[in-house]
């Protein structure tokens, strides 16, 4: 190999390393953004699960009491 050849390729190894070194630093970037957007929408999860898990309580508890109040014998 001649070293004009060896020095075509050095250069255009180390063109290809530069890229590779800006799309890293680009996705560390979009990483970072993600993980923020993530982190922000954590309570709002949290809010959203209560309440879902109150309305089932709250709908079972009125399943279950409908069928003794049905039932339950008038008042004369």
């Amino acid at each position: 190999m001649s070293d004009e050849a060896v020095q075509r390729d050095l250069g255009r190894m180390e063109a290809q390393i530069a890229t590779l070194c800006s799309e890293v630093k680009d996705l560390t970037i979009t990483v970072a953004a993600i993980s923020a957007t993530l982190s922000e929408a954590k309570g709002g999860w949290k809010t959203l699960m209560w309440v879902s898990g109150s309305s089932a309580a709250f709908g079972a508890f009125i399943t279950k009491l409908a069928p003794w109040l049905l039932s339950a014998p008038l008042p004369k």
